[in-house]
């Protein structure tokens, strides 16, 4: 879909709001927008994840909740837009695996939009995040072709291309967490060793810092190492120096393989932001004095992280909410 337009003709023509939603594991936001896409309403409360039944229960009462704090009736919906973490067919609104949702081909768009009476339109989360991503960035400069590179709990990446978001020939496009890059490194979950996720991630952030910083067995995170290393602690700068090189690898791969304009950087563990960003930069830096052509094709602006205020997930919800829908109720 045509993220600019789409936006511009739908949503001038009708008068009414649409509605964002980016379910995850633990919680469920929700984001209401007017007709000029000004934000009247955003919460975000625990996702009830037992069955499904107890999930969708879970989020028409966050809906109901952000409705009723933008004082809107839920007549007033014109679209709905969701998110969701796994395998997702977008145009029958089915999500096909969620484990984090305890979800198995469930039609939860069907489902959402008999609920609230308007259509609903469902993608993986990370792809949303690339529409929201697209939508931020291109209020900075003009942008037809941008990789959303998310660096949380794992790794993957959104891709939107020539204005539309780009799934692939099975939806699993920008799945880049899963590309080897060291074949003797740490078992990833997805059953290869030395994936992107498995040294990159989170998760292996904090695994690393649990080993190597020797804190007495205090429970270490991702965040907790960045801070340590903005502080000095030569471990934490160490874990923090290899994790910048291959996430400069990554991003390297995707501007290489798909020419874009823009990778933007997202997810919890980019929360450090200039601490996260920097190392990342400077590494970029080293590719570039090596090779006219890296010096021509990763310049240090063509990399930019989202700012913590923004969630990426639930404005790219609100731009699939502009599209052709997977369920219409009757």
């Amino acid at each position: 879909m045509n993220l600019t337009s789409n936006v511009d003709q739908s949503l001038q023509a009708s008068g009414k709001v649409l509605l964002g939603l980016d379910i995850g594991g633990t919680k469920t936001a929700a984001l209401v927008v007017d007709e000029r896409l000004n934000q009247l309403s955003a919460i975000s409360r625990p996702t009830e994840t037992g069955n499904p039944e107890g999930l969708v229960a879970g989020v028409i009462a966050t809906v109901r909740e952000a409705l009723k704090n933008a004082q809107i009736p839920a007549s007033e919906l014109i679209g709905i837009g969701v998110a969701v973490p796994g395998l997702v067919d977008p145009h029958r609104g089915v999500v096909e695996l969620a484990v984090n949702l305890n979800l198995e081909s469930y039609p939860l768009g069907r489902a959402l939009a008999v609920e609230l009476g308007a259509p609903a339109y469902l993608e993986n989360d990370v792809r949303t995040a690339a529409m929201g991503a697209y939508q931020f960035a291109r209020q900075e400069e003009p942008l037809r072709h941008l990789a959303y590179l998310s660096i949380g709990t794992g790794i993957a990446a959104g891709l939107v291309l020539s204005g539309q978001l780009y799934r692939g020939a099975n939806g699993m496009a920008g799945e880049i967490g899963h590309i080897v890059v060291e074949p003797q490194g740490p078992m990833c979950g997805c059953g290869m060793a030395g994936c992107f996720e498995a040294v990159a991630s989170g998760t292996a952030i904090a695994r690393m810092g649990q080993k190597q910083m020797d804190l007495g067995g205090q429970l270490i995170t991702a965040e907790f190492v960045y801070k340590a290393a903005s502080q000095g602690h030569e471990a934490a700068k160490a874990i923090i120096q290899q994790v910048s090189v291959y996430l400069s690898q990554a991003i390297q791969l995707l501007i290489m393989a798909y020419d874009v304009e823009k990778v933007v950087l997202g997810g919890g563990v980019t929360k450090p932001g200039p601490a996260f960003l920097e190392p990342i930069l400077g590494q970029l830096s080293l590719l570039r004095a090596q090779s006219a052509l890296a010096e021509a094709m990763l310049p240090a602006t063509k990399v930019t992280i989202l700012p913590a205020g923004y969630n990426a997930g639930v404005w790219g919800a609100i731009m699939l909410a502009t599209g052709t829908p997977v369920y219409a109720p009757a």
